[in-house]
């Protein structure tokens, strides 16, 4: 039987494209995922070509199509003749070791109904590894690992029998963990202080996946095309090897050119620090508000990517990165992702319709306003709960994660102090550095709380070892909220933990009416009240 060769075949001798032809008169028996003879010569020609080969194999175990890709990706073989590739199995190689799944390979595998979609890692003309994902009734496809020892032993008839009775035996769901997440960056220091990757692994850790390596790369040497230049690409596919990371979080905001390069040079997810944050969003917003604001931000921030097939599309199996909009919303073409984004500012627009109301009608109660402001986790939400408690008040408001951005709904609580102060106080989503231009616009409904308050309370992690930088940056984004030249009180939290009593004594010093204590110690608030009665009267 002879087959068609698609994909790229430049610089391929004809001789040996005969030899890929040449496996279709091998015939893999009904428990075996793939014939011996035919993986062996699949993986000789991967070594020799240094590009990726995919093929079809029908469920009697006739190979019916081949295609070569380049290093890092191959385009399937059209399915001819047939509506649907349910009884086809695609089996295709990875040149550099990696034989995890990529995003794409499980978006294949639900576009084109295979029955199961394998791909294997070849380095140096060696096994590596394989991967089996199979289509079932749910949303996620399952997931077999095999390695050199046991995939000659494997049935794949009986693997097929078992998804389709809904049985998992060796199989694990992809839903099923935590994803792992390789981190990269660029520094603009060769110190090595790594403080943006410690940060961005706070992100990823309170986004809910493990951290299982990073790499740093000073942004000289970074490139327009791929954020990182070729050697350090080159690590990171070793390092995403050794680690078993399925996701790569960027401590930028990545263009479109460097996401889908870094997504078919890596074969795994990449994340931007500007969606890892909305996903944070995404999982922390409980109010309509806040989840019509989470939805806008997420659809902005995608819209330049979603170019009708680009990579950004296949993100099907879930985790971090994919809430939000959901499938569906991320399929809509540029026209209907325009109404759709229209339709939420609409939605927006009452919502501050409606705060302006509930605004007026507090301008009406003579209350001074005062706004909580601060660094994601510097002890906001824990400073409105104490508040509360010690003014007598009985709070409703849930403990504080220690989470990067625990508190993401405003929350607007009236707190008598004394006979003769009484104060509205609000809590706001935290502060972060790079904070997305698109992020702070759609989150103008909730940080217009600061726009209309008093008095601000900048609260500050006195003990993190960026606490002025941490400050710095609220007061970045408060210039840009037209903000920073409102009365401040600025109340340096964690003094319990802090090392060096010169340090807190320094940056108290540069930083306007600071008040030291520590909130969970429980200190008493009355120094911060008694400021804040000279500043409101």
């Amino acid at each position: 039987m002879d087959i068609d060769i698609s994909g790229d075949l430049s610089g391929i001798r004809a001789s040996q494209i005969q030899e890929l032809k040449n496996l279709s008169e091998i015939n893999t028996e009904r428990s075996e995922l793939i014939h011996e003879e035919i993986l062996a010569e699949l993986m000789r020609l991967t070594e020799l070509w240094n590009r990726e080969i995919a093929v079809y194999i029908t469920r009697p175990g006739t190979l019916i199509a081949a295609s070569v890709g380049r290093h890092a990706t191959v385009a399937l073989p059209p399915i001819k003749g047939r509506s649907q590739g349910k009884h086809l199995r695609c089996i295709h190689t990875h040149p550099n070791g990696e034989f995890r799944l990529s995003p794409l390979d499980l978006s294949a595998l639900a576009s084109l109904e295979l029955e199961s979609m394998a791909s294997i890692g070849v380095r140096d003309g060696n096994f590596t590894g394989l991967q089996i994902a199979y289509r079932s009734g749910e949303s996620d496809p399952f997931i077999v690992n095999l390695d050199s020892d046991h995939w000659k032993t494997f049935d794949y008839r009986d693997s097929l029998s078992n998804v389709s009775q809904g049985l998992s035996l060796t199989i694990t769901k992809t839903a099923s963990g935590k994803e792992r997440a390789f981190l990269i960056a660029l520094e603009d220091s060769d110190q090595g202080s790594n403080e943006d990757l410690t940060e961005l692994r706070e992100l990823a850790r309170s986004a809910g996946v493990d951290v299982v390596g990073q790499l740093a790369q000073l942004r000289r040497y970074g490139q327009s095309r791929s954020y990182l230049g070729s050697g350090k690409l080159e690590e990171l596919s070793h390092r995403l090897q050794e680690t078993e990371a399925n996701v790569v979080i960027c401590d930028d905001e990545l263009s479109t050119t460097q996401l889908r390069t870094l997504e078919t040079e890596t074969g795994v997810k990449v994340l931007d620090r500007t969606g890892l944050i909305l996903d944070i969003f995404a999982q922390r917003a409980q109010s309509r508000e806040g989840k019509l604001q989470v939805e806008l931000a997420q659809l902005k921030h995608l819209l330049p990517y979603l170019t009708g097939q680009g990579q950004a599309l296949s993100r099907l199996g879930g985790g971090v990165g994919s809430r939000g909009p959901g499938e569906t919303k991320l399929e809509l073409d540029r026209r209907r992702m325009r109404d759709r984004i229209n339709q939420l500012e609409k939605e927006l627009k009452l919502v501050l319709q409606h705060r302006e109301v509930q605004r007026r009608q507090r301008t009406k109660s003579g209350l001074p306003t005062i706004a909580l402001v601060g660094y994601t986790n510097a002890g906001k939400t824990t400073f409105m709960k104490a508040a509360m408690e010690q003014a007598g008040s009985q709070s409703d408001i849930p403990i504080g994660e220690n989470k990067l951005f625990a508190t993401l709904d405003p929350i607007v609580r009236s707190i008598r102090v004394n006979s003769s102060l009484e104060v509205l106080l609000s809590d706001t989503v935290g502060f972060i550095r790079k904070l997305p231009t698109q992020l702070l616009r759609a989150f103008l409904a909730t940080l217009e709380e600061v726009q209309q308050a008093d008095v601000l309370l900048h609260i500050v992690d006195a003990s993190h070892p960026q606490a002025f930088q941490h400050a710095e940056t609220v007061h970045e984004v408060l210039t840009q909220l037209k903000s920073n030249d409102k009365p401040t009180i600025t109340l340096l939290n964690k003094v319990d933990l802090v090392m060096d009593e010169v340090d807190l004594n320094i940056l108290a010093q540069q930083l306007p009416h600071p008040i030291q204590l520590s909130l969970k110690r429980g200190d008493s608030l009355k120094p911060v009240w008694k400021l804040m009665s000279s500043l409101v009267t």
